[in-house]
């Protein structure tokens, strides 16, 4: 029986974005849960594989006094998972520490050297957060030191695995309904586990809530099934004050308000700051900023966070303009593109690839010489699977990991022109088969007139939040609309501000912050169709409906 609540919220959606949803797979039988601000579906932590299992050896652990090390990743995820066991494990023994690799130093996964620090420092029992499940040398050494190991990951499983215990919702064997868990969502799952079978204050599951929830946007994950109740509970938990401080810390010197968050904003305005430590050196600021508890530890990290994400944007743009001068040459070997930038920071490379592959639509790594190695990092276009693409190669590699949309390896220097020419012949066989490959597919989920631009249908968007990955944001696209009052903002021509007219008299505000000046040129050539998201703009007492802009195209392309 569906509850009066959602009802009334259904009767407040127009039909083009009702049309939208169920097109993304929500039928009328989901719509409650979708909309529901306090959904309820979620799955029984034990129907994980090895979970049980992995719970009894954890609670043997802590009881035997062992000690036990959290293993992460230096990404948001892996810093995330980190903070999240260290918490909840906490409340069970001192007997607790955390390692975080290096990304310049190290790079992904478990490595040799790392266990080998971990066993010479006493530790006893290695916990994995968002990475292990492929790294069966690691391991198998691990145990041959005395170190016993519990794998907590999420990533793809190919070829081989790590010794001991898993816990992985992509395991061939497992039967979890719902394979999308970011790998702070497999860790909350094992904490979960724990607080059903020992005591967890309630304030510490509430507060790794809103962990899980960053960690999970911040890694492109499904915005859908248990991890849309995952998201929306923990940014409720926030909207209400935000349990964690850090967290909170960080929120207020971003210059967002935390009782409003979307998950757009932990994307664009805190995800990339929790990164840039990482991206530079070290990835454990992020999870000391996380366990704070003073006003004074608090601001002494997010001041670190925002320096290094600062000084991130600066060697990103230089390296970004070493790599657009290259591109020209890099095309006229094909349309896998391997760029070498040298003399710039490893860190910012996988960003400054997606920057690339933005300008060419192609996939495109970055690497980077280091003696007789290089390091490369990737990023792809969303009809070319990156991952499946250089696993068929894996053997070549001294290391590789990653997924359809994003790689990182090390290969030795002599073989890496080789591994050039292989993926530039395979691509070239992917177009000669589907000759749209690399079309640029401007997708819109509704095509609208002007006067259906209101704070009605703005409204209606923001009941589909939280939005990410196959749950976007919509794209309306307005056909041949009268483009008014044009003025670029600040200094240069990157973004603009705009107006449309509709036929009942209004104008519509459309801001654009890219490419301004090429849509400049498109609107002064003739008419233009404009592809955007509706969002509310709230100002002083007043709100009303405003256009996002995405693309500017001649009227009629797409």
């Amino acid at each position: 029986m569906k509850n009066n609540n959602t009802n009334n919220v259904l009767s407040a959606v127009p039909d083009s974005v009702l049309r939208i949803i169920r097109s993304r797979g929500i039928g009328d039988d989901k719509l409650e849960e979708f909309f529901s601000p306090r959904p309820r579906l979620a799955y029984d932590p034990f129907l994980l594989s090895n979970m049980q299992q992995g719970v009894d050896l954890l609670l043997e652990a802590i009881d035997s006094g062992k000690r036990i090390v959290i293993y992460g990743d230096y990404d948001v995820d892996g810093i995330t998972s980190t903070s999240l066991l260290m918490k909840v494990i906490g409340t069970l023994t001192d007997n607790l520490s955390y390692y975080i690799p290096s990304r310049l130093d190290e790079g992904y996964g478990l490595h040799m050297d790392a266990i080998d620090r971990i066993a010479e420092d006493g530790g006893q029992l290695i916990v994995t957060v968002d990475c292990g499940t492929v790294s069966q040398a690691e391991t198998v050494s691990a145990q041959s030191l005395g170190l016993d190991t519990r794998v907590t990951d999420h990533h793809r499983v190919s070829g081989v695995r790590a010794e001991g215990l898993i816990i992985n919702p992509r395991l061939p064997e497992d039967e979890y309904p719902f394979k999308g868990l970011a790998g702070v969502g497999v860790a909350y799952k094992l904490a979960l586990a724990v607080a059903r079978r020992r005591n967890i204050p309630k304030a510490v599951m509430a507060e790794v809530l809103e962990l899980v929830t960053v960690g999970t946007v911040a890694d492109i994950m499904p915005m859908l099934d248990e991890n849309r109740t995952i998201v929306k509970c923990g940014l409720r938990s926030i909207h209400l004050g935000c349990r964690n401080k850090g967290l909170r810390g960080l929120i207020d010197r971003s210059g967002l308000d935390y009782s409003s968050l979307k998950a757009g904003d932990i994307s664009f305005g805190i995800a990339p700051k929790i990164n840039a430590s990482g991206r530079l050196g070290d990835a454990s600021i992020g999870v000391k900023l996380f366990m704070a508890d003073s006003d004074r530890e608090i601001d002494k990290y997010c001041s670190m966070l925002m320096e290094a994400n600062s000084e991130r944007r600066r060697l990103q743009d230089d390296a970004y303009e070493k790599g657009l001068e290259m591109l020209p040459g890099e095309m006229e070997n094909g349309d896998f593109l391997m760029v070498e930038i040298n003399d710039s920071h490893e860190g910012v490379l996988g960003i400054v690839a997606g920057k690339l592959r933005e300008e060419v639509n192609r996939p495109v790594i970055v690497i980077s010489r280091n003696a007789d190695t290089y390091k490369g990092t990737g990023r792809s276009i969303p009809t070319v699977d990156l991952f499946s693409m250089l696993d068929k190669y894996r053997d070549e590699f001294i290391s590789f990991g990653g997924h359809s949309a994003a790689c990182g390896f090390t290969i030795s220097a002599e073989k890496a022109e080789a591994l050039k020419r292989s993926l530039n012949r395979d691509i070239a066989q992917m177009y000669e088969e589907d000759s749209t490959l690399f079309d640029l597919d401007y997708e819109c989920d509704a095509a609208v007139d002007p006067e259906d631009v209101c704070l009605e249908l703005a409204e209606a968007v923001q009941l589909m939040e939280p939005c990410g990955k196959d749950n976007e944001v919509p794209v309306f696209v307005i056909r041949n609309p009268e483009v008014s009052n044009w003025r670029f903002l600040k200094s240069g021509d990157k973004m603009a501000k705009f107006m449309i007219s509709s036929a009942d008299g209004r104008n519509i505000d459309c801001v654009l912050f890219h490419d301004a000046a090429k849509a400049y040129d498109e609107i002064c050539r003739g008419p233009v169709d404009i592809y955007g998201n509706v969002e509310i703009n709230s100002w002083r007492d007043e709100r009303k409906a405003q256009i996002i802009v995405r693309h500017v195209l001649p009227a009629g392309r797409s």
